[in-house]
């Protein structure tokens, strides 16, 4: 008699968002997964957003390390364990790619595929507006700008390839209202630190193995040449995907688009995984070899 087949883990995709991020701004792609799901169905992956601290009105974290320490907390949750899904897919886009680049030097997410979208890395010293938002009143300007409608309204047209509903752009500026870390970013995200990260990619350069790089050709928020910047001083060549109708903002832009981007490259992950694991143990000791 045939047992029958155990239902597959659903794959998952581990989100880490940029400045000022919203639980609200995956809200259109989470309606894509439940349509793709259909009634009692299964979405082609979970999707997990990482909780800040000190953002949508979470308490601050003491210092960076703090920071990392929550964030790889909430991670390791959902990357910690291999089961029948097998690995988890971590996408960061914006801030959220140095923040997994820390994350990787401090030891976490080996072996967790890492795919950046339009990620802040070491372009983050050639900006002028980092330098500038050390400043206390610089700091208290942004926040003044964000909550004004005029500076929305063009903010929106400049950033966004297709207009916002009255309700998701009032939640995606809320996220900036509320991110009480916004001037903890500018404090703890310095060249300073992309120094350090540079010494310890050197001591440890396997940390940055499994990384892919998607980026929007329409993207108006951080340019394609800073990726340059990034690949010379860590002296690495990540693959990079260009993808024409994308801006900064694909989850919100063009949410069945970016699902099924995101469904394709956790298939990939699972076909890459899967061949490895076949290759193990056709290597192992005793095992007849294939002619």
């Amino acid at each position: 008699m045939t047992e029958p087949l155990l239902p597959r883990a659903m794959p998952r995709v581990v989100f880490l968002g940029g400045n000022g991020h919203a639980t609200a701004r995956l809200g259109p792609a989470r309606r894509v997964l439940a349509e793709l799901a259909g009634p009692g169905g299964t979405p082609p992956f979970a999707l997990h957003d990482v909780p800040y601290p000190g953002f949508e009105g979470r308490p601050r974290a003491a210092s960076l390390d703090a920071f990392l320490d929550a964030v790889a907390k909430s991670v390791r949750a959902e990357t910690g364990t291999r089961d029948d899904a097998g690995r988890p897919l971590v996408y960061a886009t914006g801030i959220g790619g140095l923040l997994a680049l820390c994350l990787r030097a401090r030891g976490e997410l080996a072996g967790v595929p890492l795919l950046l979208q339009a990620p802040v890395l070491w372009g983050l010293e050639r900006r002028l507006m980092p330098r500038v938002l050390r400043m206390r009143p610089a700091q208290a300007a942004l926040r003044r700008a964000f909550v004004s409608p005029r500076f929305q309204a063009r903010f929106a047209r400049k950033h966004f390839r297709r207009p916002l509903d009255g309700e998701m752009r009032a939640r995606f500026f809320e996220g900036y209202a509320r991110c009480a870390a916004l001037p903890d970013f500018f404090a703890w995200l310095t060249p300073a630190l992309l120094r350090r990260l540079e010494a310890d990619f050197r001591a440890r350069p396997e940390a940055l193995d499994h990384v892919a790089v998607w980026w929007g050709e329409r993207d108006t928020v951080v340019p394609g040449r800073e990726l340059a910047w990034t690949e010379a001083a860590l002296g690495v060549s990540w693959p990079v995907r260009r993808i024409p109708a994308w801006g900064h903002y694909p989850m919100m832009d063009d949410p069945p688009g970016w699902v099924r981007a995101l469904a394709d490259a956790v298939e990939n992950t699972a076909v890459e995984d899967a061949a490895v694991e076949t290759a193990s143990r056709l290597s192992e000791p005793g095992r007849p070899q294939a002619r």
